[in-house]
């Protein structure tokens, strides 16, 4: 078994302990559910809290994986963008890489499907898309030849912050929506809510708000970061064998 890392750390676990967190807080401020959120408390039960971090880390995980493949989804945060567009916007790795890429793209598939700017914008249509998806299976296939010969430390750090900001920018949602909704349950005097101190409720929202935004963009600029490292790692790794 491996040692919990920091992809398990970052990807997983502290996105779920900020959620809890950021919940706990509107818990209190509410007066809802407070049994359940006062037993998940670090000086009563750190190993409960922690499995909840996990669980609640790992649904945002697994649930981001969908979103991101939804085009609403990325053009509201814009979190995701294919290999083929990040690598062309890479021009300087272009006249270094492409040729050796290239190389292991024809063992594979028979063809190039490493170009510049020029080259991609004079194919057709279905070529494009075809090249795009040979792209991200071709990413996929140097990912773990990279991991399989351990050379992917480097870019699996960026990867980590990628998806611990990924993963908060969804809780952040994720907790505004709940804000929300328990805003407009309080008026229902049959379910016994506080009734929140709004300065206090807007202080939140804009927190949430604030840390969302920047959290999407930070999200954006490592998945751009982690791309090229990938690239480079993998350039490095063919050119010793």
């Amino acid at each position: 078994m491996g040692k919990f890392s920091l992809y398990d750390l970052l990807g997983l676990l502290l996105p779920g302990v900020l959620f809890l967190f950021f919940c706990n807080i509107i818990s209190n401020l509410y007066g809802f559910i407070p049994a359940l959120f006062g037993a998940l408390n670090w000086q009563v039960n750190i190993g409960i809290t922690l499995c909840f971090a996990l669980i609640i880390g790992a649904t945002l995980y697994a649930v981001n994986f969908y979103l991101v493949q939804q085009k609403w989804y990325n053009r509201l945060l814009g979190m995701y963008k294919p290999v083929a567009v990040l690598y062309l916007k890479m021009k300087f790795l272009h006249q270094l890489m492409n040729e050796t890429l290239n190389k292991k793209a024809k063992e594979w598939y028979g063809k190039n499907i490493f170009l510049n700017k020029t080259g991609f914008d004079n194919l057709t249509a279905d070529q494009q898309k075809e090249t795009d998806v040979l792209q991200d299976e071709f990413y996929d296939r140097m990912y773990y030849e990279l991991e399989h010969h351990g050379k992917i430390e480097h870019p699996k750090t960026f990867q980590s912050f990628y998806f611990f900001f990924r993963q908060t920018a969804l809780a952040c949602i994720l907790l505004l929506l709940l804000e929300v909704f328990l805003f407009a349950l309080h008026f229902i005097t049959s379910l016994h809510l506080n009734k929140p101190d709004i300065f206090t409720a807007l202080w939140l929202n804009i927190l949430l708000f604030f840390i969302l935004f920047v959290s999407a963009r930070l999200a954006q600029w490592y998945r751009k970061r982690m791309v090229m490292k990938m690239y480079w790692a993998y350039f490095t790794h063919l050119q010793q064998i």
